[in-house]
């Protein structure tokens, strides 16, 4: 219940209590008023019951004006570098840096209006206003992440009571076009069963590494940075599969780091075929024999004990299995599809010998169900309409003359 206190001779503070946070912390605003005459009866209890109201309803702001470019420092502290991956964290302060600090950082936070990000969000989807390095309009999925970036910063500010108003409420979440939906659409997302018979043939042409690598991410469902972070100890022959852990990714320097994953589920064993282990186990041999040939100040692997590397125990760069699966594919004239496409293959090999969808969701480590169904499991196109245009087979006209005219000659 809204209270105050007098602190001098015509000044009084006026105390909002919010309740209490997790922790049992007690939560509370103050503000200060000075009234020119004797509170009359019941005076100050109203105005901190309306002051309360206020801060309740999101319509007090704290004193003191704070500029876009300098709450973003506060932004990064208090919340980016406490509740975002270091990847994320990379993303977001590029986009910011590059797109919001230009477009907003000369502004004080409580003089942006919707219509100032509305007009930013389109002037980025203008190809003339903005290009990428290519010389190409920015892509949905990059107006995406510059619209997440700028949606944290100010729902944080509206929540730290610095705006009494956010202005990004009403404002569209980016979408693709027509046409990008339909570049999206017909880009391959998975291999048929002789398509990956075909890479499986070929990666027995590279290197070992390589070869396990793409495999495991194939037959297990691996992400790229997951598969790049297993370690021996995580690899377990006995019971046939693999421990995820953790992931090699960036930190906010584009330096190749250790991450958390990316869910509380993608942390899981995932069972593997018994061939598959069964050429990890000689595999692993080959590692121990390479490593203990090493001299020990030119192992570069410290005790870490990553299954894949460039020859010295030092993890891989993040982006290098990626550049390595497209000259793969090159090379050898395979359909391209993205790396990280190899899970939809995972997806469509499951489904094709059977499995259910939690079985498929479990082994891809989805936290929702519907992720593997929206995004994992889209029938191709031409069985969907095969499988509902040959249901009408029954109304081919000459299987209904041809009816007919055997009804009239046993008459």
């Amino acid at each position: 219940m809204a209270n105050w206190k007098q602190r001098g001779e015509n000044s009084y503070r006026l105390i909002a209590e919010l309740g209490y946070d997790a922790n049992g912390k007690r939560l509370r605003e103050t503000t200060t008023i000075t009234l020119d005459h004797k509170p009359r009866k019941g005076e100050l209890e109203l105005a901190a019951a309306k002051f309360e109201e206020q801060v309740k309803g999101g319509d007090w702001v704290k004193p003191g004006a704070k500029g876009f470019e300098a709450f973003v420092l506060d932004w990064k502290k208090n919340y980016a570098d406490q509740n975002l991956g270091e990847y994320t964290r990379k993303i977001y302060m590029a986009y910011i840096n590059t797109h919001l600090i230009p477009a907003f950082g000369r502004y004080q936070l409580d003089k942006i209006t919707t219509m100032h990000i509305v007009t930013f969000m389109t002037g980025l989807r203008s190809p003339e206003a903005r290009k990428d390095k290519r010389n190409k309009p920015l892509s949905t999925n990059t107006l995406l992440n510059i619209y997440k970036a700028l949606k944290s910063i100010l729902d944080h500010a509206h929540e730290w009571r610095l705006i009494a108003k956010n202005p990004i409420e009403g404002v569209s979440r980016p979408k693709a076009d027509k046409k990008e939906k339909k570049e999206l659409k017909s880009r391959k997302k998975s291999y048929t069963k002789d398509e990956i018979a075909n890479v499986i043939a070929e990666l027995y042409t590279a290197p070992t590494v390589w070869k396990l690598y793409f495999l495991g991410v194939l037959l297990g469902g691996f992400r790229r940075g997951e598969m790049l972070g297993v370690e021996w100890p995580a690899v377990d022959m006995e019971n046939g599969g693999i421990y995820v852990e953790k992931q090699i990714s960036f930190d906010e320097e584009g330096r190749s780091v250790e991450a958390e994953l990316k869910t509380e589920e993608s942390e899981a064993f995932v069972p593997m075929p018994r061939w598959y282990m069964d050429e990890l186990k000689t595999y692993k041999r080959e590692w121990m024999k390479n490593k203990m040939g090493y001299d020990p100040e030119d192992w570069k692997g410290g005790d870490k004990l990553y299954l894949f590397h460039g020859g010295n125990g030092e993890k891989y760069y993040p982006n290098t299995p990626s550049l390595t699966w497209r000259r793969f594919l090159s090379k050898h004239e395979l359909p391209h599809i993205r790396l990280h496409d190899l899970r939809h293959t995972t997806a469509m090999l499951l489904r094709e010998y059977g499995a259910d969808l939690k079985t498929i969701q479990e082994q891809l480590r989805h936290s929702k169900l519907a992720t593997t169904t929206d995004i994992y499991m889209q029938r191709d196109k031409t069985t969907v309409s095969r499988g509902s245009a040959d249901l009408f087979d029954v109304l081919n006209p000459k299987n209904q003359l041809g009816h007919q005219t055997d009804t009239k000659e046993l008459m």
